[in-house]
């Protein structure tokens, strides 16, 4: 009978012990350090927030949150990496409208599927591309410029930071939206492209809101618009697209972290609280201001997220394939 009590004993401990493992598990998350894979190298803008977000989840969370460089492919190779991890918590995604919406249409050989391959955390911020031009050149709105395209059609050359970026997005879905013909010049990067319409080389540049804001500062360059639907609050003063009348025009490089599909529920939830509180550190929004990202706001839930990269991956995939954009 001691021996028979003693066995059941044994059996309901041995159940009790499988049923309390993943909830101790879910209390001790994260119990080892957790990677944030970045697509860019070490040292530029998305690589800088990843560190911002990593330090801050740890002052959070507690544990080692370290930022992985795995750069390459229009940061394709930091997206698949993550995508064939282990669905655990312990390796995330910083990811971008890059390697989710432009590259792999960009590049046709996407191993992964952005709409199924990862699962949203959080929305983290957001930059509009923005038209420029030189303070000496003829216009004053986006709608100028329409105009003096229209009026000359091929004669007016817009520089850009570099073929399938999205400010050469920009200009090559402003070409298709208004029916109007232009000269794109992609330059290798953006500080080339501004440097040239500073001089006057060229008269407009499509650019980051990060990268020009030294020459606006300066009224090196005059802003025209901000390729959104609505102002940032990092240019408040520079008009939207969509005040110039142009509904279905933007340009909108952004941001977000995000799991491989299966991830636990649990530690997602956990994760989307931490960065929740992260977003309302207002030296948070002013590093990222200074990053020339606005800061997510109540409406960027990870639904919304998720909602976001099914609308452009089909939008860049159309332009990109209208505009017969090519890497070389």
């Amino acid at each position: 009978m001691r021996l028979e009590r003693f066995s059941r004993l044994s059996v309901a401990l041995a159940l009790a012990l499988a049923v309390a493992s993943p909830s101790r598990a879910q209390a001790q998350y994260p119990s080892e350090p957790v990677r944030i894979v970045v697509g860019f190298a070490p040292g530029g803008g998305t690589d800088v927030m990843g560190r911002i977000i990593g330090q801050m989840l740890m002052s959070k969370l507690g544990g080692s949150f370290i930022v992985l460089n795995k750069a390459g492919a229009g940061a394709m190779l930091g997206a698949d990496f993550v995508a064939k991890s282990a669905a655990d918590g312990y390796t995330l995604l910083l990811g971008t409208s890059a390697e989710l919406t432009i590259s792999p249409p960009l590049y046709g050989d996407a191993s992964y599927d952005p709409t199924t391959a990862f699962v949203p955390i959080a929305f983290l911020g957001a930059s509009p591309a923005i038209l420029l031009s030189n303070p000496n050149f003829q216009a004053d709105t986006i709608l100028d410029v329409i105009a003096r395209a229209r009026k000359s059609p091929g004669e007016l050359t817009i520089a850009t930071g570099g073929t399938g970026t999205a400010p050469d997005l920009a200009a090559h879905q402003l070409k298709l939206i208004e029916d109007i013909n232009f000269t794109i010049v992609p330059y290798k990067g953006a500080g080339p492209s501004q440097s040239d319409a500073v001089a006057g080389h060229v008269p407009l540049v499509f650019s980051t809101i990060a990268s020009a804001l030294p020459l606006l500062l300066g009224h090196e360059l005059k802003p025209l618009a901000v390729i959104s639907q609505k102002r940032t609050s990092l240019l408040p003063d520079v008009p939207s697209v969509a005040e110039a009348g142009l509904k279905d025009y933007s340009a909108v490089t952004w941001f977000g972290l995000f799991a491989p599909a299966g991830t636990p529920p649990e530690v997602v939830a956990t994760l989307h609280r931490a960065v929740e509180a992260i977003e309302t550190d207002s030296a948070v929004t002013a590093q990222f201001g200074r990053l020339g990202v606005e800061s997510a706001s109540a409406e960027d839930t990870p639904g919304a997220l998720a909602q976001r990269i099914k609308s452009e991956l089909a939008k860049w995939t159309q332009v990109i394939a209208r505009a017969g954009i090519k890497m070389q």
